[in-house]
């Protein structure tokens, strides 16, 4: 049972409370229960108004089950089945009898067009609103196009619609979508009882008329280029206007056929099972009982700064160490700039530093962040382990440099591991977790509760050259340069980049570590050590160190493979092809795709191959949260699958299986008509 009915009085309080979920889900029972419940109130004359509340603390719904959306878009009656839920939201909404939802925490996507359908929302201080279909490369599918507007402007509506964007109950209430707030949720339900009592006695109507249609007719026109975006935003848009030009009825009927249409598309499946794979990921993580306070940071530079910054937002207080005062002067300033952009007085107050050692001994986990110096950070390790509780984690911040050689600094290693943060730290949220050989599972199951309470997603791989993103990072970054001493023009490298889907291009990405980083990191850590039988490394870090010599050095200096003018990209730069003398050819945009893609895609199946992920959905995670694949694509072992590993195959022959090397799994997958997504998981 998902749903139960808890009268008081007159008023019957309708509680959602899915089993076995951590969160409320719309499926198919819940609205057979709902439905039910709507008619036999709407038949039950001692009934005057209905509260719609959670049994779940801090959260109202998560929206529709996603797992269950493909098996709905093959249904032969799909199209009947929403029609069904359309009329059943409209029941409430033209009920004769007042609705009011209790929300209690998030109210996201289905479960939020239930609470749109209602007559009045009253929410608690941890509400939030969103309808983030577009971010699965769908449109919302119980009439959530239609219903927003019962709230808010058409202006305010395409903007929750096209951005999947969540409002915090100030926001909410700012928009329009909340009618009442209280300060704690155990008033909530009484509160909205009161109101449901309140609204019965006044009568309708409950709810104000949609703006006129010239207006909003205005608001759309002014959205109208965003339909280019994306499939998802482009039935948005038709939708909304279906609604705006023929009501409710004619908006819900094209919500219905453009929703079923893009659960079947290659981007929505593959958006889908990121959001599984991620969900995945998270609920693993959440196994072990660890309880974090404090975390001490040693290093106080961007990394570390970074990290401090983060922790203090989600409520933990964190201890800095750096040598000087001026340079825990900068680590608190960073601090300050992200507070800047979202002001929270709380976090401010959890943040502390020190030069000394003091303090370190309360902490719950250590995480060394100094400079990429396996000496240094063994002698820190060191250090950190004479000042830290016995059971208190302690990790290392590194993006390359093997955990196992910096285990040895330590006395018990059983508790140390590395965390691999990506930047800037609070706005980045994948973290790679890398047990040496000697870290205990506990140790590992500590770090991923503490990642999921910095509210990153933790991802454990092998300790191996460049661990999992570095490793294949350098790999695509690498292919860029090959492109070029092909002959490949810049301007072609990065739109082939940009047609495949990658945020920038390598070139780009290049200037923007700096190409003196780019040798030092991904050449000298990761490429020459597993790489340089298969391609010529040597002549990359050549080509590179030819470039820096002649003062081609990224954006901080001013000029790279781009030229700047105050900082900002001004075109490529002519001189770089040049300097390297290397003779142009023309080169395919199509071509480009498909070698940075494959460079990408193959240095993954290999990492598939010798370990180094427990999962081929986790490396599409990793490889979309902290490197950038296409999340179009849905990560590389899904958009091999939905290629064809056999087509696959055949274009790392086509393009030269030395530098493309598919790997042996791929290769048996291909000849007996296995896909990735069916390997079993090695995470346990």
């Amino acid at each position: 049972m998902r749903i139960t009915r808890q009268d008081r009085d007159e008023v019957a309080l309708l509680v959602l409370d899915h089993p076995d979920r951590s969160m409320n889900v719309v499926d198919e029972p819940l609205l057979d229960e709902l439905r039910a419940h709507v008619r036999a109130i709407a038949a039950d004359e001692s009934v005057r108004a209905v509260v719609l509340a959670s049994g779940k603390p801090g959260s109202f719904g998560a929206g529709a089950d996603v797992g269950w959306l493909p098996q709905l878009a093959a249904r032969p009656d799909a199209e009947e089945f929403l029609a069904g839920v359309h009329e059943l939201m409209y029941e409430i909404v033209t009920s004769a009898r007042p609705y009011v939802s209790a929300v209690n925490g998030p109210a996201l996507g289905g479960a939020l067009e239930l609470v749109l359908a209602t007559h009045a929302i009253v929410a608690g201080p941890a509400a939030s609103f969103g309808l983030p279909e577009v971010t699965l490369g769908l449109i919302p599918g119980g009439a959530g196009t239609q219903l927003i507007r019962r709230w808010v402007d058409t202006a305010t509506a395409l903007d929750l619609l096209l951005s999947g964007r969540t409002l915090d109950v100030e926001a909410a209430r700012t928009a329009g979508l909340v009618t009442r707030t209280v300060a704690d949720d155990p008033e909530l339900v009484d509160a909205a009882v009161a109101l449901a009592r309140e609204m019965a006695a006044e009568g309708p109507p409950w709810r104000k008329e949609p703006e006129p249609a010239a207006t909003a007719r205005a608001a759309l026109a002014a959205r109208a280029a965003d339909a280019a975006a994306s499939p998802a935003a482009a039935a948005i848009i038709d939708a909304v206007s279906a609604g705006i030009d023929g009501g409710a009825a004619a908006g819900c009927a094209v919500e219905r056929q453009r929703f079923l249409a893009l659960v079947d598309s290659p981007e929505a499946r593959a958006r889908i099972h990121l959001f599984v794979a991620e969900g995945n990921i998270k609920r693993r993580s959440r196994r072990a009982a660890a309880r974090f306070a404090m975390v001490g940071l040693v290093g106080g530079g961007q990394m570390g700064s970074g990290i401090a910054a983060t922790a203090t937002i989600h409520g933990l207080r964190a201890h800095v160490r750096d040598l000087t005062d001026e340079k825990l002067a900068a680590a608190r300033g960073y601090l300050d700039r992200v507070l800047a952009r979202r002001p929270d007085a709380r976090a401010a107050s959890l943040w502390s530093g020190t030069t000394g050692w003091d303090g370190f001994d309360e902490a719950d986990a250590v995480i060394e962040a100094v400079f990429e110096l396996p000496d240094l950070k063994r002698e820190t390790l060191r250090a950190i382990e004479q000042v830290a509780r016995a059971d208190a984690l302690i990790a290392t911040n590194t993006s390359a440099i093997p955990v196992h050689s910096l285990a040895s600094a330590l006395a018990n290693p059983s508790r140390f591991l590395g965390m691999h943060f990506f930047s800037p730290v609070e706005r980045m949220p994948l973290v790679e977790l890398v047990p040496h050989a000697g870290t205990s599972p506990q140790t590992v199951e500590r770090a991923a509760a503490l990642a999921r309470v910095l509210g990153k997603v933790p991802v454990v791989v092998a300790d191996r050259p460049g661990f999992f993103t570095s490793r294949v990072y350098a790999r695509w970054l690498i292919e860029g340069i090959r492109l070029l001493l092909d002959g490949t023009p810049a301007e072609t490298i990065e739109a082939g980049a940009k047609a495949a889907g990658f945020p920038v291009g390598p070139l780009q990405a290049c200037d923007e570590a700096t190409l003196d980083l780019v040798v030092k990191a991904s050449i000298t850590q990761v490429a020459e050590k597993v790489m340089a039988q298969r391609l010529d490394v040597a002549g990359v870090r050549q080509a590179l160190v030819t470039l820096i010599g002649a003062g081609i050095e990224g954006r901080r200096q001013g000029v790279g493979f781009y030229r700047y003018v105050e900082g900002k990209r001004a075109g490529v730069n002519p001189d770089v092809a040049t300097i390297l003398g290397v003779t142009p050819r023309a080169t395919t945009e199509e071509e480009v795709r498909d070698r940075l893609l494959l460079a990408f895609a193959t240095e993954c199946f290999l990492c598939w191959d010798d370990g180094t992920l427990r999962s081929p959905a986790e490396g599409d995670v990793a490889s979309v949260l902290g490197i950038g694949f296409p999340r179009a694509l849905g990560g590389p072992f899904h958009w091999a699958d939905e290629t064809g590993l056999a087509e696959v195959r055949a274009l790392c022959d086509k393009l030269g299986s030395e530098a493309f090397p598919p790997g042996a799994r791929l290769t048996e997958l291909a000849r007996t008509g296995g896909r990735f997504a069916d390997e079993p998981d090695r995470a346990g």
